[in-house]
């Protein structure tokens, strides 16, 4: 399963890392945890994790690295995190001699030479956490905090569906490896006081379209709670255990008028509304980007239709 990995990474001695537009923690946590594991197991080898919008993951994993388009053009790239070529954050990943793509997501195009795609996982960082387990390679301290990071962030804290004795497996590999779970879980709870506010906001402020309870959310609104137009994953799940309601959404406008869609379910396929509208994700989790308000009324009527998933 890992071979055409392990070959691609021992064939280049740059190495460029890339993901995808708006990083969450197992974007994040994937780069900087792959960076750390070609770095520990190769160290003859220069490794790049690059990555902008970290802000809330610094304190856990530090900073990414900026490097120019003449060292990518020397490197081979890998795309982590990303199911469509055009969500890549940086699309100077297209300058490399050659490319690889590892990810978790549903299929939805190939725009790298190689790809190594799982989506029966929780994470990519589980996926690069079994590659780690595998092939019996090293990860230092950083490394393997960041791929719990990512596990951890994208699993929900181990709620969602796909969480798997394969995901404990791989979370105990980590910790035996110094992943630093305290630092984790202390960075990842904290709020600001402004947050009180803003949780307030959106237990008043949600509406409801038959099945389905949702929030949308003006741009002066967002300025105003300091919320970005990108956050609307942070969010989404404040609606996600109302009885009686079978998806929830968030709908975040930008400057421009654009709408950040983030779309929710625990029965229905919101992968296939997403993809409706340009987007894409999982099953139960995914998202688009809608080009004004008014193509609101149609995804609420898509979700509130989507097709049921088996219990």
């Amino acid at each position: 399963m890992f071979k055409s990995l392990k070959a691609f990474i021992e064939k280049h001695d740059i190495i460029t890392i890339f993901s995808h537009i708006y990083p969450d923690g197992d974007a994040i946590g994937s780069v900087i945890g792959l960076r750390e594991l070609i770095k520990t197991n190769y160290p003859h080898k220069k490794v790049y994790g690059l990555g902008a919008n970290i802000a809330p993951f610094i304190h856990i994993v530090g900073h990414t690295d900026e490097v120019s388009d003449e060292t990518i053009k020397n490197s081979a790239s890998l795309v982590i995190d990303v199911a469509n070529g055009d969500r890549v954050e940086d699309q100077r990943f297209k300058l490399a001699k050659a490319s690889f793509k590892i990810d978790h997501h549903i299929f939805a195009e190939n725009y790298t030479n190689e790809a190594l795609i799982n989506n029966d996982r929780i994470a990519t960082a589980e996926i690069i956490g079994e590659f780690l387990i595998c092939e019996d390679l090293h990860i230092n301290e950083l490394g393997a905090t960041a791929l719990a990071m990512g596990i951890i962030t994208d699993s929900g804290r181990f709620m969602y569906d796909l969480t798997s004795a394969i995901t404990f497996k791989v979370m105990a590999t980590l910790l035996e490896k110094g992943a630093r779970l305290k630092d984790i879980n202390t960075y990842l709870s904290m709020r600001k006081i402004d947050g009180l506010k803003t949780k307030g906001y959106f237990q008043l402020n949600y509406q409801i379209d038959r099945a389905v309870i949702y929030i949308v959310m003006p741009y002066d609104t967002l300025t105003s709670l300091n919320i970005l137009p990108s956050q609307g994953g942070m969010f989404v799940n404040t609606y996600g255990n109302i009885e009686g309601y079978h998806s929830w959404a968030t709908f975040f406008i930008d400057e421009e008028g654009k709408v950040f869609v983030e779309l929710r379910s625990k029965a229905r396929n919101v992968q296939k509304v997403a993809v409706m509208f340009g987007g894409g994700g999982h099953l139960k989790a995914s998202g688009c980007r809608l080009q004004s308000i008014k193509e609101i009324p149609s995804v609420l009527d898509a979700l509130n239709n989507a097709e049921e998933l088996p219990l």
